[in-house]
This record gives structure tokens, C-alpha cells and sequence, in this order.
């Protein structure tokens, strides 16, 4: 099996696609079935032309616009030929997304991974920045990409789901693989001190991540337990609020930082992520590793993550008394704080790792397949 990776990100840069990339693209060549991994990108004088054609007002219209452009997305394809031009040998290709169109470009078998499609995030996060008709040219983009592929491998059943209604593909196409964490390899096991409540929130996207809402939920958590502590990595935000502690963002380029987050997780003793849209949710993945009980709320993938009452509490999206009750709970809780986050560790250990995802896709290919 020889695959070749495709992505608009660097493939192996431990920033790319959120630090999922190098992992992913990195367990697939420690099986061997990865030839190679490219970036997807257009060139500096193409890629203004492509922004000057989606201009508007205000700046989040214009990066709406820019995201969702088609256009773009066929000047992506273009390029996409290009490379796998490059490697006459492959066996198949996988790429991430669908910015571009690899089954419109080599007649060779095609495959993908997602963790989310636009039709799910205009559902459920849209923010009403796209004309109707500008937001249907790029689901029917979306839905022509699909169709020439051969198999899509996606991270949750929630996300086959969607890809099943909203855009008609086929049962048999899709497999669900899960992912795995970002931190590098699982930890050691820390000893967390679970009687003192420190809550730890890692998320750059602070309003789609349901930041406002912690915010609001964590003031009631303080007047019942006036002791603990919220820090949140992601953002850069001046808050003035009993308790809470901004670091801002944590690269997983810099080796410091990411000793900084690891030793976060290890000091923590809940992760809380109340996503209003989330796709997967990564970080409640590297909580559990850490041995950490999770709060996350009912949206998207999250509850396929978070079992309730085993690995963590599942509460209402954009409730803030569900999540503050459930937050008060973990923090007079240690007991139970603590068995959760051991059954979470064993559920990451068993079914979320890269090493787990890579496998699984290489069995499909040989056996489904045949690659």
C-alpha cells in the first residue's frame, strides 16, 4: 500500500489542521502505508487574485467568503493534479477535506478523512455571513467532491450521519475511525489532587467553544465552591473574573508550551469544553489521557466521546445551569471525579489513539478495498 496524503496545511508541522496532521499523516507512515504527504496550496500571487474575488464588508464577511469559495476550491483541484503528477507509483490517495477534488484529478482510488462538512456547520454554527446562494454553490462542491471518492473515513458516527443526509453518500463508503490525541504519546499516568476544583478549557475559537457560557457558569460555580479555580488556553482575552487565569495561545510547534499544557492537564482536575458547534473535540480526548473527568455538552460528537456518568457529565448546550450544576458536582465530587477520569484514561488507551486510527484505515483499504 502506497498512499499519498494530501492537505492545505504543511502535513507534518505540529501546528497543522490543530496538531492533528503531522500526528495522523505520521501513524499512517509508521504503517508503512503512506508514501508520501503534500501541502495543497496555492501560490502567494494566486491566492491574493483568489481573495480579491471574494471581497466584501466586514473582514468577517470577506474571510467567510474567502473559506467558501469554489473558485478557490477548483484552483486547489489544479494544483492537487499537479502533485499527485509527482508520484506515478501510488496506489491510492488520501486527502483531508475537501478544499479540492483528488478523484476529479488521477484515476486512481480516492479516500478522505473529516472531522467535520460544511453542511453540519452551517446548521448548526452558521453565522449568516453567506447569500444563499453563495452557501448552496459550496455544499453542491461539497457534494460533487464526495461523489467521486471511493471511501470516506470520518472521526464520529454523528459526522456519517450527516455526510448520509445531507449529502446522500452511500452507507458502504463511510467508516467511522475516531482520531486521537495531539499532546504526542499518551502520558504517564499522573496523581491528581482531585479535592481542590481547577477547571482547564483549551480551545482558540472562544465563542464557538461555548467560552461565554463558562464564563457566566463558572461565576455560580464560585459562589458554591469559592475555591476553584478556571484556566483557560486558547484565546488571548483580558478577563477581569474571580478565578479565572487566561494563558493565551499554547503552541504545539514550541517544546516549552507543550510542557506548559501537559503540566496544565497533570494540575487540572476537570477539562470543560461546552462547545456550541463542535466537530470532534480533541482536547476532551487529551483530558482523558491525563486521567481528567470531562464536562462537554450534547452537540455533535461530543457525547460519543464523553460517555455520561463514566468518563464525564454530558449537560445541555448553551445552558449555563446545566453546566455550572455539573461542574459543581465534579468539584464536591473527588471520588467520583476521579473514577471517571480512570475510565477515560482506559477508553483513550483502547479506542483513541493515532496508532488505533492508522489501522484501522490501513485494514479497510486491504481488506474493503484492496489496496
Amino acid at each position: 500500500m502506497r498512499l499519498l496524503g494530501l492537505i492545505t496545511d504543511p502535513p507534518f508541522h505540529p501546528r497543522s489542521w490543530s496538531g492533528i496532521s503531522a500526528n495522523f499523516f505520521g501513524a499512517l507512515r509508521d504503517e508503512q502505508a503512506l508514501e508520501d504527504a503534500v501541502q495543497i496550496r496555492l501560490l502567494p500571487s494566486a491566492e491574493r487574485l483568489e481573495k480579491l474575488r471574494a471581497f466584501a464588508w466586514p473582514l468577517s464577511r470577506w474571510k467567510e467568503r474567502y473559506r467558501a469559495s469554489v473558485p478557490r476550491f477548483r484552483a486547489l483541484t489544479e494544483i492537487a493534479r499537479a502533485q499527485v503528477r509527482r508520484y506515478p507509483e501510488i496506489s491510492g490517495v488520501l486527502q483531508v477535506g475537501a478544499w479540492f477534488s483528488s478523484g476529479s484529478v488521477t484515476d486512481r482510488p480516492c479516500f478522505s478523512y473529516h472531522d467535520a462538512n460544511a453542511a453540519a456547520g452551517y446548521r448548526h454554527y452558521g453565522r449568516g455571513l453567506l447569500s444563499d446562494a453563495r452557501r448552496s454553490d459550496h455544499l453542491q462542491w461539497e457534494s460533487e467532491v464526495y461523489a467521486r471518492l471511493r471511501g470516506m473515513f470520518v472521526m464520529s458516527s454523528w459526522l456519517a450521519s450527516s455526510f448520509s443526509s445531507d449529502f446522500g453518500v452511500a452507507g458502504h463508503k463511510l467508516h467511522v475511525v475516531g482520531a486521537g490525541i495531539n499532546t504526542g504519546k499518551l502520558p504517564d499516568f499522573p496523581v491528581h489532587d482531585f479535592a481542590h476544583a481547577r477547571f482547564l478549557f483549551v480551545g482558540k475559537d472562544f465563542p464557538r467553544k461555548g467560552g461565554p457560557f463558562l464564563l457566566r457558569a463558572f461565576a455560580q460555580v464560585r459562589r458554591q465552591v469559592p475555591d476553584a479555580e478556571l484556566t483557560i488556553v486558547g484565546p488571548s482575552l483580558e478577563i477581569d473574573q474571580p478565578g479565572v487565569k487566561c494563558l493565551g495561545f499554547l503552541s504545539h510547534a514550541v517544546p516549552e508550551q507543550v510542557a506548559q499544557l501537559n503540566q496544565l492537564f497533570v494540575s487540572a482536575t476537570t477539562v470543560v469544553l461546552p462547545s456550541v458547534y463542535e466537530p470532534f473535540g480533541i482536547s476532551l480526548l487529551e483530558g482523558m489521557a491525563f486521567g481528567l473527568p470531562c464536562i462537554a455538552t450534547d452537540r455533535c460528537a461530543m457525547p460519543e466521546i464523553v460517555q455520561h456518568r463514566k468518563s464525564g457529565l454530558i449537560v445541555r448546550g448553551e445552558d449555563v445551569e446545566s453546566l455550572a450544576d455539573a461542574m459543581i458536582e465534579l468539584a464536591r465530587s473527588p471520588k467520583d471525579a476521579a473514577a471517571m477520569g480512570n475510565a477515560g484514561r482506559r477508553r483513550v488507551e483502547e479506542d483513541f489513539t493515532w496508532t488505533a486510527v492508522s489501522r484501522k484505515i490501513t485494514a479497510i483499504l486491504r481488506d474493503r478495498y484492496g489496496l
